[in-house]
């Protein structure tokens, strides 16, 4: 069902955000001396377990709550200590609280938070997800509060401003174990295209609607590059492009593994049952048949596999002008954004509507420990996080006039009039989404002014999927997902890229799919759908 109803509360809550996320206080909290928190207990010893004490006090003050958060990010910026005590100095006085911030790069955090919370390390907040430190799995080992009576209380304002859909994608057992960030609606399967090429060859973009359209655009990329000695590559990111543009319900919460359900807005496996087997519908082989063709011609890499699996290289031939498009997952404003470094136009050709499914609300939340001593105090840090502008700003772009310069009342220059290189800039997360929701932020003018309108746009008209909220218990299929996910790495890349002939290896394909278990995980997702009906 397309969500009717939220455009009008976005406009109002996004313009609350970011007009009114300061109280105030937000041209102090901006210049104030970094000296302030001089008087602050300092040195205290990283708890692990023990019943010491979690709060300190500043001299000359009330109590202090010291809340200590856990977070992922990629790359932990040098200047993050710098930052982390302007926050402090805000929150001290705005809220009674100091962070004691723990940021630790991706890699490293996906194997020593589960290893914090299983040793009874004491914290506060934590980053969870479904790609690290799994959400749904440590709320069901009670690890994470279960914090859906303390929302409206301690943090009314970020509980309004996310909508309803958000709320119920992450809910365990009925309960809200954690805040999720908000930004898109959803995922949406799109082309990014060198439009100055395609006006440079006639290529009239807007006729494309489905992939099936880009086959005649990918020719005369070929012959128009060939004719001049180049030989442009058409298309890139095929391993995602079934997944992007034939989309599905991913009913495992992994879109490469068995177990979908289709949408019915997109008129897509309309004849399947409710849960199936992507890989054996006809829209898979008619899929793999398509760029099997494109393969087959000379449209794409001679090795798509290899190609796209690395983003930096694909990036730069992007932008020097030796790829001409590649499928992504569209964001408001991203290709724009992008323009501002590629040297040259791009068009974003939407294959799909913005689609919400209980993934989408999974990529990134904050939740509060069951141990902590300060959970009401936790949940008004993280509504600051997700409606103040002061602090907004400072946690994606750290602190004015060092590293960025504002540029009129909601906009910030981070390389400050072109005199501060991104590699030398001590703290920039531009989006920052890994923060909470980035509508309480100054946006980068690499952003459009309209940024929060095109994201108005996006998220109203998203289309909700059936079983939102439904998380699948893997506790019964985990072998069978294992050797499932085996089968589908061997064979997937090569098809949906395609290398090989779809005809002859699909049924061979589905062949192993059935000796290695896909039948007895989509009668447990079947099984447990019913149970969450």
């Amino acid at each position: 069902m397309k969500r009717k109803t939220i455009a009008a509360v976005l406009a109002i809550s996004m313009a609350a955000a970011l007009l009114g996320g300061c109280s105030g206080t937000g041209e102090t909290g901006s210049t104030a001396s970094e000296t302030n928190a001089k008087g602050t207990e300092q040195g205290a010893a990283e708890s692990n377990g023990s019943e010491e004490s979690k709060e300190t006090k500043t001299a000359g003050s009330d109590d202090i709550v010291k809340l200590k958060w856990y977070m992922s990010i990629n790359p932990v910026a040098p200047d993050t200590d710098k930052v982390i005590e302007k926050l402090n100095e805000y929150t001290r006085d705005k809220i009674g609280v100091e962070i004691d911030y723990q940021v630790i790069a991706n890699p490293d955090y996906k194997e020593k938070m589960p290893t914090y919370i299983n040793s009874g390390e004491y914290f506060d907040i934590c980053f969870t997800a479904n790609w690290t430190t799994n959400y749904a799995q440590f709320a069901t080992r009670d690890a994470f509060m279960d914090i859906t009576e303390l929302l409206p209380q301690y943090a009314k304002e970020t509980y309004d401003f996310i909508p309803k859909e958000e709320w119920d994608a992450v809910k365990v057992d009925g309960k809200i174990y954690g805040v999720p960030s908000y930004k898109e609606m959803g995922w949406q399967g799109s082309i990014y295209a060198n439009s100055d090429m395609a006006k440079e060859y006639g290529i009239d973009l807007s006729k494309v609607k489905t992939l099936n359209d880009y086959t005649e655009v990918l020719k005369t990329v070929k012959e128009k590059s060939q004719a001049e000695g180049k030989n442009v590559i058409g298309l890139s990111g095929l391993n995602s492009g079934f997944q992007l543009g034939v989309p599905f319900e991913s009913l495992t919460g992994t879109p490469t593994l068995p177990g979908a359900s289709a949408i019915p807005e997109t008129n897509l496996f309309a004849d399947q049952e409710e849960v199936f087997n992507q890989y054996a519908t006809p829209e898979y082989m008619e899929y793999c048949k398509m760029v099997h063709g494109w393969y087959q011609n000379g449209y794409i890499s001679k090795d798509p596999v290899q190609y796209d699996s690395d983003i930096a290289n694909r990036d730069n031939d992007f932008n020097n002008g030796n790829l001409f498009s590649y499928v992504t997952a569209n964001a408001p404003g991203a290709a724009q954004m992008l323009e501002t470094t590629a040297g040259h136009g791009i068009t974003s050709i939407d294959l799909t509507m913005p689609i919400f499914e209980t993934r989408s609300a999974l990529g990134g939340l904050l939740a509060i420990s069951s141990g902590s001593e300060h959970p009401e105090k936790a949940l008004e840090f993280i509504n600051l996080l997700n409606t103040d502008q002061y602090v907004g700003t400072l946690i994606r772009h750290g602190i004015e006039g060092e590293h960025y310069t504002a540029v009129g009342d909601n906009q910030i220059d981070r390389t400050m009039g072109g005199t501060l290189s991104p590699e030398k800039n001590g703290y920039d997360y531009t989006f920052g989404w890994q923060f909470g929701t980035p509508f309480n932020q100054k946006w980068d003018i690499s952003y459009p002014e309209n940024i929060v309108d095109l994201f108005q746009e996006y998220n109203g008209k998203s289309i909700t999927a059936k079983h939102n909220g439904f998380m699948i218990d893997t506790t019964t299929v985990e072998t069978v997902i294992a050797s499932v996910t085996n089968v589908v790495a061997q064979y997937g890349p090569a098809l949906e890229s395609g290398m090989v002939d779809p005809e002859e290896k699909i049924p061979e394909f589905l062949k192993q799919l059935e000796e290695n278990g896909v039948d007895e995980l989509l009668s447990e997702i079947s099984s447990q759908i019913k149970d969450h009906k």
